[in-house]
């Protein structure tokens, strides 16, 4: 896989998906597509699994974090994991332009992370903003968090939430858009 692309596209740099340069982008995700096609037709904590989930990560799956299937996940290589982790099952990553996940985080059923988009005059150019949450943070169910979004430390998003900007530390956010609602009382 050639870095070179995926470090351009998440720098938020325009990239042409028609252009030669990102060929190494549609094998990627030709490759991600059959692993998670595996995957999620396989039973739940087999050891069959476990290596399609090796596989899928290309033998970095995250330890302590815990992936419920199905999942989509269209570049898992464009993600980090800082810790432990639980993700429950329908997760939709978009993680093209990087996907950073911290410690303690939990998120609900059927949510959606996009770090992509494209140019309204010209769709085949895609510009990608890397999506972070941080530390302990817990995503509701169905919410939709939008590229370039960070969702702050022990902050909470209330379910069905479409966020569009930056939660901070310690907020509950709701809503669409998602606007913070009050502080977590400590």
């Amino acid at each position: 896989m050639s870095d070179t692309i995926f470090k351009k596209i998440g720098s938020g740099a325009p990239v042409d998906m028609t252009s030669e340069e990102y060929l190494p982008v549609i094998k990627e995700l030709h490759r991600a597509d059959t692993a998670l096609f595996h995957l999620n037709h396989t039973e739940p904590r087999s050891e069959k699994w476990r290596e399609l989930w090796q596989d899928l990560f290309q033998g970095k799956y995250p330890e302590g974090t815990s992936i419920m299937t199905p999942v989509q996940i269209d570049f898992p290589l464009q993600m980090e994991f800082k810790g432990n982790c639980f993700i429950n099952h329908h997760f939709t990553a978009m993680s093209i332009g990087g996907i950073t996940i911290e410690d303690g985080v939990q998120i609900g059923p059927n949510v959606t992370v996009a770090t992509d988009n494209h140019d309204f005059d010209n769709r085949m150019i895609m510009r990608c903003k890397p999506v972070t949450i941080k530390k302990n943070a817990w995503i509701g169910a169905s919410v939709t968090i939008m590229p370039g979004v960070t969702i702050g430390e022990n902050a909470v998003i209330g379910g069905g939430a479409v966020v569009t900007k930056d939660i901070p530390d310690n907020a509950i956010a709701a809503g669409v858009p998602a606007k913070v609602i009050r502080m977590v009382e400590k």
